[in-house]
């Protein structure tokens, strides 16, 4: 037996008895506090992907119902994050400490049938279900690293087995916190299972990683140093399920079949060899040839007509087959060669019948009938299927409508790098991260809503046509380049945003103001009304004044008090005065508490109207009028009869101020010299009030998202969401450079969503997107 694999029982002992009480405790609660903070990292990291999925999904349920949970789903864990995270913090805590404590409920034995089944609420079953699969998938994930952690708890807390039933850190543990933490933020028993499912899939993988470092950080305190990961568990390591739209199963109702995301090598998918897999399968499929295939595969393939619909998978013919006669072409050799055509060396090209101008133009898929005239060779069938995936790739490129045809061209010139790059490193199709994939992406993404007039348009096509002459002239087989690439163009991109941002601000003041001051005469002539209406058979004068000249100071306070505040609250009392001071005064109470009342109103009459800069002489025939109305009130009151109806002076007073009250802020209407209003422009005739799934995609616009608008003409308008309003609810878009704006209300926008005269443009990456087609391609799909 090795040495290496036996525990020494002293050393054990040892290692239990070095710690007091006290020291267990501390070493337990770093270790808790590192797992939920990891969890917790991840968690928040992918929570914008996780988003994405939900909304995908409910774009591609058949089902109202299913969308609705979905789109729902996505809301809350948008507006209550935080309030989760927090939760779920406090709830593994709270599990964490009863576990350690050992206060849990003894667990029953199982007896195969529950006989009070039909008494259990069918929430909780479902939950209890869903549970115990995410709990046993994630446990899944790090069998070895969870056997290692079973055996240093148990040591730790002096246990004389291990198993995860008593280990609070347990994926049990989490899991279940997760569910309670649901709870807290009013989440439904079907949006907890959506959201479990969805915690599954992203924390799942990245659990083996977490418990190493829990595992380490045991070790450096001295606890069972010499035990080896995997000794006690040598089972085989399952990867956890991609994410998926929830089944019936899952969410207790006809929700909708199961869809995978796309694989990748962060859920630990070899995509290449799934590739491989499926081609072979379609081919063995067509051909009626077994699975296994020899080399000869090679040449056959280009005899698959329209393989997932691009034109063929392969087209290579005998000429560059394994067996056609010609020798062996090592890897150094292929790229070499590559390179030689990358770079414009086109000599000997002549009587291939290839025209090497299509390189330099960019504009066709160029590799297949590269192949075909025997300018790339391979030997194997890795690097003949990798020209497939990568042509493949670049149909789908070429297909995108979101990329104008000038920057797809750019694009199209990287056919031979991209290509030398997936020889090299197959992984190139598996990881996301991998740099020549963001490279790609970012150019895609950057060349959404470019358009030929502008500076900034013009500076961004030069960055991008520069970017891939670095790439033709410089890359031989480091990737390096491609990340030094990335960084300058995100360098530039940023650069221009910080630009884009400010002529936005400059729309969105403009805006903020005409809708503050719309809303400041709404809320003006609202008050007024209300308090005019409370008494009966007031002055007309006063009545006058009230609606023209305080009407212009409350507005003015308004706007000058955002929140609200006294000032704003003192001219009300001050306009609620003033009417009251105006009425009969029917008792002495009345009379004494005009008397008391009259000093301070004038002077706060006389501070309102110094906001709008009047003439002294007219504010005093105002206020000369006034006291002819305070008599008319108190003779009224004493029952004495007055002629006084209306003070004339005062009401010349009170039009020529007017002329003198500075404007108020713009209006909505001066906003057509800035943006154009796509309300007018709407030709659906849907009940835009209308409250469903549509409704709620349009409020779960993120600032950046990119939408394509159908014009009344025929033609599309590609324009960036660069602001929301609080106050109207009022969406402004934008181009690249933030000008060229329009805006349209939600009930609008949802309208257009709703009649298919808006569509979002999918964030996602354009290499993601082109391999979850190819995939779902060869998948019949």
């Amino acid at each position: 037996m090795s040495q290496r694999n036996v525990v020494s029982l002293p050393q054990f002992d040892k290692s239990r008895n070095v710690l007091s009480a006290a020291d267990v405790m501390v070493v337990l609660n770093a270790c808790r506090d590192q797992l939920i903070t990891a969890v917790d990292l991840v968690w928040n990291e992918r929570r914008d992907k996780i988003e994405d999925d939900l909304l995908d999904f409910a774009d591609r349920s058949p089902l109202l119902e299913t969308r609705n949970l979905y789109y729902a789903a996505q809301s809350l864990l948008r507006n209550r994050n935080e309030s989760l995270s927090t939760a779920i913090r406090q709830q593994f805590v709270q599990q964490f400490d009863k576990q350690v404590r050992g206060d849990q409920q003894t667990e029953k034995p199982d007896v195969g049938v529950d006989l009070d089944l039909s008494l259990i609420d069918e929430d909780a079953f479902e939950e209890s279900l869903a549970l115990s699969k995410a709990s046993t998938r994630m446990q899944s994930s790090s069998v070895e690293e969870l056997a290692a952690l079973d055996q240093r708890i148990a040591a730790l807390m002096h246990q004389s087995h291990s198993k995860s039933s008593i280990n609070p850190l347990a994926p049990k543990l989490i899991c279940d916190a997760f569910l309670e933490a649901c709870k807290t933020i009013d989440a439904t028993a079907r949006m907890r299972l959506v959201l479990l499912q969805h915690f599954d899939a992203h924390i799942a993988p990245m659990m083996p990683g977490i418990y190493r470092g829990l595992n380490q950080y045991l070790v450096d305190k001295g606890i069972l140093p010499n035990i080896k990961i995997g000794a006690t568990a040598p089972r085989e390591r399952h990867q956890p399920p991609a994410p998926m739209v929830a089944s019936a199963t899952d969410l207790g109702g006809n929700v909708g079949a199961a869809m995978p995301s796309a694989p990748s090598a962060e859920d630990g998918t070899d995509v290449f060899a799934l590739l491989q897999q499926l081609f072979m399968k379609q081919f063995a499929s067509q051909s009626g040839s077994p699975v296994g295939m020899s080399q000869g595969f090679i040449g056959g393939v280009g005899g698959v007509g329209g393989v997932g619909g691009v034109g063929g998978v392969g087209g290579v013919g005998g000429g560059a087959a394994v067996g056609g006669g010609l020798p062996p072409v090592s890897l150094h050799e292929r790229i070499a060669s590559l390179t030689t055509l990358q770079r414009g060396q086109y000599t000997g090209l002549v009587n291939t019948g290839f025209d090497p101008a299509l390189i330099q133009a960019g504009t066709a898929n160029v590799l297949r009938d590269m192949r075909d005239a025997g300018l790339v060779q391979v030997d194997n069938q890795a690097d003949s299927l990798t020209i497939d995936i990568v042509a493949m790739l670049f149909d789908y490129v070429f297909d995108d409508k979101n990329i104008p045809a000038e920057l797809k061209a750019l694009i199209g010139r990287l056919q031979i790098p991209v290509l030398k790059v997936a020889l090299l490193d197959k992984q190139f199709f598996s990881k996301k991260s991998h740099p020549a994939r963001r490279l790609l992406d970012e150019i895609a993404e950057v060349s959404v809503g470019w358009t030929q007039q502008g500076a900034s348009n013009i500076a961004l096509f030069d960055k991008i046509e520069s970017i891939v002459q670095s790439v033709l002239n410089d890359f031989t087989d480091d990737a390096g380049i491609f990340e030094r690439l990335l960084l300058d163009l995100q360098e530039f991109v940023a650069t221009n945003e910080a630009e884009t941002q400010t002529a936005v601000a400059e729309t969105t003041t403009i805006i903020e103001t005409a809708e503050r001051a719309q809303l400041a005469q709404t809320v003006v002539k609202d008050e007024i009304a209300k308090a005019l209406a409370v008494h009966e058979g007031l002055p007309e004068v006063i009545v006058e004044f009230v609606q023209t000249i305080w009407q212009q100071v409350l507005t003015h306070v308004y706007l000058q008090e955002h929140e609200l505040g006294a000032a704003w609250y003192e001219a009300l009392q001050t306009m609620q005065n003033l009417i009251w001071s105006v009425t009969p005064k029917l008792n002495n109470d009345d009379r004494l508490k005009l008397v008391a009342m009259l000093p301070s109103l004038l002077n706060q009459l006389r501070d309102g109207m110094s906001f709008l800069n009047m003439e002294i002489e007219r504010r005093d025939a105002i206020f000369a009028g006034l006291v002819a109305c305070h008599a008319v009130a108190v003779k009224a009151g004493l029952q004495v009869k007055s002629e006084l109806v209306r003070d004339e002076e005062m009401v010349k007073a009170i039009e020529a101020a007017q002329l003198d009250v500075p404007e108020t802020l713009p209006e909505i209407a001066a906003l057509d010299e800035v943006v154009v209003n796509m309300d007018a422009e709407f030709s659906a005739s849907a009940d835009i009030d209308e409250e469903d799934e549509f409704t709620e995609q349009a409020r779960c616009l993120k600032k950046g998202e990119w939408l394509s608008f159908d014009n009344a003409n025929g033609t599309t308008r590609n324009a960036r969401l660069s602001w929301v309003s609080g106050l109207r609810g009022m969406y402004l878009f934008t181009n690249k450079q933030g000008l060229d704006a329009m805006t349209i209300a939600l009930p609008r926008l949802a309208a257009r969503l709703r009649a298919g005269e808006a569509h979002v443009i999918k964030a996602n990456s354009l290499t993601e997107r082109a391999v979850e087609r190819l995939i779902g391609k060869l998948q019949g799909r």
